[in-house]
């Protein structure tokens, strides 16, 4: 607002001067239109509008807000305005860069240093951009590319889907279930102000977490609410995407736990080899309700089906080689089940209580013993994640899917990452440098 700011502030001063209108019409226009210059005729048609309010009798705070109301509505102000002007894609002007990269990286609009580097037509010089790329990346608004990113990329919305059955998971309370949804976002944050490697999302010796989720982990050492980097004992579970407590919640219930979900999760996010949706028809598990049989016998069901069997030969072992963190990612080493009448009452005699077995093997790929084979597998794949984790920057940088035309691009991307160790940071500069990030 400090764009009207030379206008009267309240409702005894003087009635503005067109002239004094015009120029705080256009200063805002301008503003709220990401640096775009407004027509004459649209700022003359804002003062008309603003005098008319006055001449019926409105006060000149309603008449100011009627007024700028009509700017904030504008398609100008709600959608980035990239118009084509031939049938080929053209390069962005300098404008439309800085609003881009802004977006991209800040999710907000471009400060004065951008701003100014447009105007005097700089941005688009390759070391200047490259820069700007690490400024941005630097400064604290790159939170907001961290959570929207995160949550586009990974699939947080899981997270909300169900709620923990604290009568079987009594540890995993509100701030605990909180500091494990915020464990995501500032591993991944960490990396960024580190400029770390991609394949830490993976395997780790380390963990980003505060004093509640160390405590939830049996982490001694830590106190306090704030996130910092510890370093793990060896043997530990924890370290990457596959330690942490909230992925896990999101393959399961709440409850009980899901292998299906679980290791298609890891397919789609971590080995970019998605399974194909289920197929129509599919027979449920319900009909196995009362017998009283392991995780493994009851998923091993689908694969008597047809129809069932392709993609959950690929999809269940990962499954099972996660089945060691119970459905809020704590560690355990056996499992129960218990069968309950059709009132939710339990069956005594229906209880079983087995040993996990997390051994099983990659589809067409090498075995494993157990969850900790099963990581340095997943690990391996690096190249597979790069691909993956690069397809999902593009689809949120630019704002649209990836197509079969984009595999230069990707292939380019990964290249030039692999160059540089995987570290995030070069993902981010490749695209920024891309001729497709910088058409329209």
């Amino acid at each position: 607002m400090a764009a009207i700011g030379h206008l009267p502030h309240d409702d005894n001063s003087e009635m503005p001067s067109d002239d004094d209108l015009y120029r705080a019409f256009e200063q805002f226009s301008k503003t709220a239109f990401r640096g775009v210059e407004p027509s004459p005729e649209y700022v003359n048609r804002l003062v008309q509008i603003y005098q008319s309010h006055r001449k019926l009798g409105a006060k000149h705070t309603d008449s100011l807000k009627d007024t700028l109301a009509i700017v904030l509505s504008s398609p100008m102000f709600l959608y980035h305005s990239e118009p084509r002007m031939a049938e080929k894609p053209r390069a962005l002007t300098d404008h439309e860069l800085a609003n881009r990269l802004a977006y991209f990286l800040w999710s907000g609009p471009p400060d004065h240093r951008l701003y100014s580097l447009a105007e005097n037509s700089e941005l688009n010089q390759p070391e200047v951009l490259s820069e700007q790329v690490s400024r941005l990346l630097s400064d604290p608004r790159m939170e907001n590319f961290v959570t929207g990113f995160t949550y586009q990329w990974l699939g947080l919305d899981r997270l909300d889907f169900f709620q923990v059955n604290l009568d079987k998971h009594p540890r995993f309370d509100n701030s605990t279930r909180q500091a494990a949804r915020i464990e995501i976002y500032e591993t991944v944050k960490y990396l960024l102000n580190n400029n770390g490697p991609l394949t830490d999302l993976l395997k780790s010796d380390y963990v980003v977490v505060n004093s509640v989720l160390a405590n939830y982990y049996g982490i001694e050492g830590v106190h306090g609410d704030h996130y910092r980097r510890v370093q793990l004992p060896e043997g530990s579970p924890r370290g990457g995407f596959l330690g942490m407590s909230a992925i896990h919640l999101m393959g399961g219930n709440g409850d009980t736990t899901s292998p299906v979900e679980r290791g298609a999760w890891v397919l789609r996010k971590l080995l970019h080899d998605p399974p194909p949706p289920a197929p129509a028809n599919v027979p449920q598990l319900a009909r196995l309700a009362g017998l009283t049989l392991t995780t493994r016998e009851r998923i091993l069901a689908h694969q008597e089906e047809p129809q069932c069997a392709s993609c959950h030969r690929k999809i269940d072992p990962i499954g099972f080689g996660l089945e060691n963190f119970d459905a809020v990612g704590n560690w355990r080493t056996e499992d129960n089940f218990q069968v309950v009448d059709d009132k939710g009452k339990p069956d005594p005699d229906k209880k079983i209580t087995w040993k996990i077995d997390p051994s099983g093997s990659l589809y067409n790929g090498p075995a494993f013993e157990n969850y900790f084979e099963l990581r340095d597998l997943v690990a391996s794949h690096e190249e597979d994640f790069a691909r993956g984790f690069t397809e999902a920057l593009i689809q949120y940088a630019i704002g649209r899917p990836v197509g079969f035309t984009d595999e230069s691009l990707i292939e380019n991307i990964v290249q030039e990452a692999r160059e540089h160790d995987f570290a995030i940071h070069a993902f981010i500069h490749a695209l920024v440098n891309s001729p497709e990030f910088q058409l329209e």
